[in-house]
């Protein structure tokens, strides 16, 4: 491979203030857990505090009352917009799908609007992809919303289903489907381990290989690439060419490490699933910049071509970009 290759981000972050902050108090009651155990221990010194802290405020604060709180320590995770723009210009991130998540009805909590991401688009276009955060449960009025996220300039939909404790299967999903189809933008499921008091088995995805032979025409991406249930993801992904799968959140390297569980994906995604494997980074909480996170893909025993397809190619077909640049 000559050079680096560009990068598309499919799932990325962007370190606004009020996204940094909203990231935290809107995390819902049931996934506090993630402050204590996960990304907490990387993020809370960043704020001056310790983990269990950070867990402790999450746990007896009102979220207006969390928000005071950590206003001015949020501020040190903060760059604001048109630095970050520059920082990814620098990387090479030629486009970055920052996403929403709509969890209100499940957790209480009121997060950002799909505005909010649907205005930083509009800003800087040829920089980020927006993809809406979505409530199933609000019913008819989360089919107005995909269709209003839509006019704003939002081009996909994002998805947590063990925050319903309901499978992507579930008729309450289907008339957002429908939607999508309709729209021609994709939806994003988290499907994968979560550490919070809800079930994973929801997560499954032969649950998603129920969704994706009911609509043909949907684009699924299978956020996180299905782990642990690897096997069973390549199984359904290679029957379904309407699916998707990102390698958010979890480092590249471990990819190709002997044990961690991911053989099957770095086997196939280097040929019948070489088309449709997307790198994604959801940077802000790895402890590693998303050139960095990116590099590693660069290490994994895949042939040059399929490199590329994993880190631009793919996701500029699947986001309709146009062909893929070195």
């Amino acid at each position: 491979m000559s050079g680096r290759p560009k990068i598309i981000d499919a799932l990325s972050y962007v370190p606004t203030e009020e996204v940094v902050l909203n990231l935290i108090t809107a995390l819902p009651p049931q996934m506090a857990r993630y402050l204590k155990d996960v990304f907490g221990p990387r993020v809370a010194p960043l704020l001056g505090m310790e983990a269990e802290e950070l867990y402790r405020m999450k746990m007896t604060l009102s979220q207006e009352a969390l928000k005071d709180a950590l206003g001015p320590a949020t501020r040190k995770l903060v760059t604001p917009l048109p630095e970050f723009v520059r920082q990814l210009d620098a990387m090479g991130v030629e486009k970055a799908v920052i996403f929403n998540l709509d969890e209100q009805s499940a957790s209480g909590l009121k997060g950002l609007p799909n505005d909010y991401y649907a205005d930083i688009v509009r800003r800087y276009p040829d920089k980020f992809i927006g993809i809406a955060g979505i409530d199933p449960l609000k019913g008819m009025d989360a089919v107005r919303e995909i269709r209003r996220a839509y006019d704003l300039g939002l081009r996909g939909i994002s998805l947590r289903p063990f925050m319903y404790g309901l499978p992507p299967s579930h008729a309450k999903f289907y008339p957002l489907y429908a939607a999508c189809v309709d729209l021609d933008i994709p939806v994003w499921f988290h499907l994968s381990v979560n550490y919070s008091t809800l079930s994973m088995e929801v997560e499954r995805p032969i649950y998603v290989d129920i969704v994706a032979q009911d609509f043909p025409e949907l684009k699924i991406i299978a956020g996180h690439a299905g782990w642990p249930w690897i096997p069973e993801m390549v199984a359904v992904a290679w029957r379904s060419p309407n699916i998707y799968l990102d390698i958010a959140s979890y480092m590249p390297k471990y990819l190709g490490m002997p044990g961690t569980g991911w053989d099957a994906l770095l086997h196939y995604g280097n040929s019948v699933l070489q088309d449709r494997i997307l790198f994604g980074s959801t940077w802000l909480f790895m402890g590693m910049t998303i050139r960095q996170l990116a590099d590693e893909v660069l290490h994994l025993p895949l042939k040059d071509q399929v490199k590329e397809k994993w880190l631009y190619g793919n996701a500029a077909r699947l986001f309709q970009l146009g062909p893929s640049k070195e």
